[in-house]
């Protein structure tokens, strides 16, 4: 099924880059320039566009209408995208406000808010790979 395939193809992209974010906008807030600005500002709203297709592409895929059906493994690792997808905008919108604004604390906000996607992205990839490979997980 294709939209199983898209799931699975564009969700690597939003995991590497909600900590690749939250990292480098922690690591240049004491020395910010143009350059890291302009690109956190735009790699943000490129991660939380492939979130949006991963997001999209596992609901169309999963059992039910709108995915609401299938194991509990599933709706957790559901409501953790959809809460991930959440975040990773708010992320995006929230330093992309700071950067169009020169506003430093919404920039702050924004890098704060992709070190809180990080998390929600680990929860909702812990309880894909259960739900995929529960043979693997420890726990």
């Amino acid at each position: 099924m294709i939209a199983e395939w898209l799931h699975h193809v564009t969700l690597h992209f939003p995991i590497v880059m909600t900590f690749a974010l939250a990292g480098l906008g922690a690591w240049t807030m004491r020395e910010e320039s143009e350059r890291t600005v302009s690109f956190i500002r735009w790699a943000g709203w490129a991660t939380f566009a492939l979130t949006t297709v991963a997001v999209v592409a596992g609901i169309l895929s999963a059992p039910g209408w709108l995915g609401g059906d299938g194991p509990k493994v599933l709706s957790d690792h559901r409501d953790l995208g959809v809460t991930a997808w959440f975040v990773v905008g708010l992320a995006a919108w929230g330093y992309d406000h700071g950067a169009r604004h020169s506003d430093r604390e919404f920039r702050l906000f924004g890098v704060a808010i992709w070190a809180v996607a990080s998390f929600a992205v680990i929860g909702a990839g812990h309880w894909g790979g259960v739900g995929q490979y529960p043979e693997l997980s420890p726990f």
